[in-house]
C-alpha cells in the first residue's frame, strides 16, 4: 500500500510538472524562452519512478496503519522535493545538488527561504514552479490526495494520515468523511486563491505576477517573481491587498467553512481567532509606536533615520505589512523591509511574532496561536493551583475543556522546540555559522518564515551558508513543516518495534 501510495504522489507531482511545461511552453513562443524541455524531462522521469512504484504497489493489498502514516506522509515530502529540483539542476538555474534541494524544500514546506540572487533574470517556467510547489504545499500533498483519490488509501486510517499533515492539536471535521474534510478545504483554498489573484491583478500586477503572487500568498509561502518581493512594485494598494490576504490565510480554514454555513456563533466564540486578530492589531500598534519613538533613542544611525517610513500612512502600511508576513509566515518584503537594519528593538518582536506564527488549521507555520494560549492558560492554572491547592481547575478554549493528552502534546511540542533550538545552536556553529546567524536561520526554517537576520536577513539569502548546515535546515523546514512530531516519531525505538 505504501508503494502504490508514493507512486500516485509521483504521478500528481508529473501532473504539476507538465502544467508547469505548458506554462513554459507559452513563454517559448511568447518570448523564446526553453525552459519547458526541462520540466518535460523532469516529467518523464518523476512518471516513469509513479508508474513502477504503482504497479508494483498495486499487487500489495496490505491496509495501511496508524503507524506506517508517518512515515508516508514524511517520505512524500522527501520525494517530492527530491524530484521538484531537477528542473532547477537541468536549467543550471542552480548549479549543485545541495542548494537545489535546499530551494525546492523551502518551496513544498512553504518556508521561503532562497538561495537564489537573481530571481528577475529567471525563466517564467522556473518561477512559475516555485510559486506552484508553493502552493502545493500549503494544505499538503497528502491531503490533496485523499481530498480527490480517497481510493488509493481504501482500508487505511485515512484521518490518521490527514492529521499527520495538517497543522494544530487537532483535525476539526468539516464533514462527515477524511475525504469531504479534504475536499472542503482546498474548495476554501482554491476560492481565497482565485480572490487574491482577482484583487492583484485589478492593481499594478500583470497577469502572471497576479498568478504567482496569488499561489504564494495564500500558501503563506513568499516566494516572489522578484527579488524585490512585493517592493518591487512599489505600490501602496498593493502592499495594503497582500497583508489583507496574508492575513486571512493566517486564519484557520474551518472558519471560512463557518462563515458559508452562516454559523457567525462558531466564529464569534473561537478564542483562537480572538488572540490572533488582537496579536496583529497590538503588534501594528507596537511597531508603530516603535517607529515614532525609534529617532529619539540613542545610538540610532543616520542611515537608519533614513530609512524609517515617513508620514503617518507609510508607518501603518509597513507596520501592518510586516506584522501580517510575520504573523502569518508568509515572508513577503514590501518596499520599507529591512527590519535588521531598523535596529535591534524591531529585531527581537520579528523572531517573536515570527515563531508565534498563525491559527492551526491554516497554512502558516509557526508555533500556532492556539498552542500559546493553552502555554498561557497552563502557567495561570498552575499558579492557581499553587495559591488555592484544594481547588479544581480546568483549560477552556473556546468555551471547551482541553483535555489532558492535548495539555500534555502542547508542553511536548515546546520542550521538543526548544531542545532542537538548542541542537541547532551548537551544531550550527561547528559546521561554519555564526552563533546569531545559527540562531536567526533555525528560527525562520522551524517556523517555516523564510527571511532571518544577520547572514539570512531580508537584505540577504541563504546562498552563503555552508553545504552541511543547508541540509540541516532543509531537515528543519521540514519538521517545522510537519510540526516536529510526525519527523521525530520515525527516530524513535518505539516506532519501529514490531506491533500486533
Amino acid at each position: 500500500m505504501k508503494t502504490k501510495l508514493f507512486g500516485v504522489l509521483l504521478l500528481i507531482e508529473t501532473a504539476a510538472l507538465l502544467f508547469t511545461a505548458a506554462v513554459a511552453g507559452h513563454y517559448h513562443f511568447a518570448a523564446g524562452e526553453s525552459d519547458y524541455l526541462y520540466f518535460i524531462q523532469t516529467a518523464c522521469i518523476t512518471g516513469f519512478c509513479g508508474l513502477v512504484l504503482y504497479f508494483i504497489g498495486r499487487r500489495i493489498k496490505k491496509t495501511l496503519q496508524i503507524k506506517d502514516t508517518f512515515l508516508v506522509v514524511a517520505l512524500a515530502w522527501v520525494l517530492f522535493s527530491a524530484f521538484g529540483m531537477l528542473p532547477f539542476l537541468f536549467s543550471d538555474t542552480i548549479d549543485n545538488v545541495t542548494d537545489a534541494f535546499f530551494e525546492t524544500m523551502s518551496g513544498f514546506t512553504t518556508t521561503g527561504a532562497t538561495v537564489l540572487n537573481n530571481i528577475d533574470s529567471l525563466p517564467h517556467g522556473i518561477l512559475f514552479w516555485r510559486s506552484l510547489m508553493q502552493w502545493m504545499g500549503g494544505l499538503g500533498i497528502v491531503v490533496f490526495t485523499l481530498a480527490f483519490l480517497p481510493s488509493v488509501a481504501k482500508g487505511s486510517k485515512k484521518m490518521s494520515l490527514f492529521a499527520a499533515e495538517a497543522p494544530g492539536l487537532n483535525v476539526e471535521k468539516l464533514a462527515p468523511t477524511t475525504q469531504g474534510t479534504s475536499r472542503v478545504l482546498w474548495l476554501i483554498y482554491i476560492i481565497l486563491t482565485i480572490l487574491c489573484a482577482t484583487f492583484y491583478y485589478i492593481g499594478p500586477m500583470g497577469f502572471f505576477d497576479s498568478v504567482c503572487h496569488a499561489l504564494t500568498t495564500i500558501a503563506t509561502g513568499g516566494f516572489s517573481t522578484h527579488q524585490a518581493s512585493i517592493g518591487y512594485f512599489q505600490s501602496d494598494y498593493l502592499e495594503y491587498i497582500c497583508s489583507i490576504f496574508m492575513l486571512m490565510a493566517g486564519i484557520n480554514f474551518a472558519m471560512y467553512h463557518f462563515l458559508a454555513w452562516r454559523r457567525f456563533d462558531v466564529i464569534k466564540k473561537n478564542e483562537e481567532l480572538r488572540w490572533y486578530i488582537g496579536l496583529i492589531l497590538a503588534n501594528v500598534v507596537l511597531f508603530v509606536v516603535l517607529f515614532l519613538f525609534a529617532p529619539m533613542a540613542d545610538g540610532v544611525t543616520e542611515r537608519q533615520l533614513a530609512i524609517f517610513p515617513k508620514g503617518f500612512n507609510d508607518t501603518v502600511r509597513t507596520s501592518l505589512f510586516h506584522v501580517t508576513s510575520l504573523l502569518s509566515n508568509t515572508g513577503f518584503q514590501a518596499s520599507n523591509f529591512d527590519y535588521d537594519l531598523w535596529g535591534i528593538m524591531f529585531v527581537i518582536p520579528t523572531l517573536l511574532l515570527m515563531v508565534t506564527g498563525g491559527c492551526a488549521g491554516s497554512t502558516s507555520g509557526g508555533i500556532k496561536v492556539i498552542r500559546v494560549i493553552v502555554l498561557f492558560k497552563f502557567i495561570k492554572t498552575g499558579l492557581s493551583e499553587i495559591i488555592h491547592p484544594t481547588r479544581m481547575f480546568s483549560i477552556k478554549i473556546s468555551d471547551q475543556i482541553v483535555d489532558t493528552s492535548s495539555v500534555k502534546r502542547v508542553a511536548a511540542f515546546l520542550s521538543l522546540f526548544i531542545m532542537l533550538l538548542v541542537l541547532n545552536m551548537l551544531v550550527l556553529p561547528i559546521m561554519g555559522m555564526g552563533v546569531w546567524d545559527s540562531c536567526s536561520a533555525f528560527l525562520t526554517c522551524i517556523s517555516n518564515y523564510g527571511p532571518g537576520s544577520g547572514l539570512t536577513g531580508p537584505s540577504g539569502s541563504f546562498v552563503a551558508v555552508p553545504q552541511a548546515a543547508k541540509w540541516l535546515l532543509s531537515f528543519d523546514m521540514l519538521v517545522g513543516r510537519l510540526e516536529i512530531f510526525t519527523i521525530l516519531m520515525l527516530f524513535t525505538k518505539y516506532f519501529w518495534k514490531t506491533t500486533k
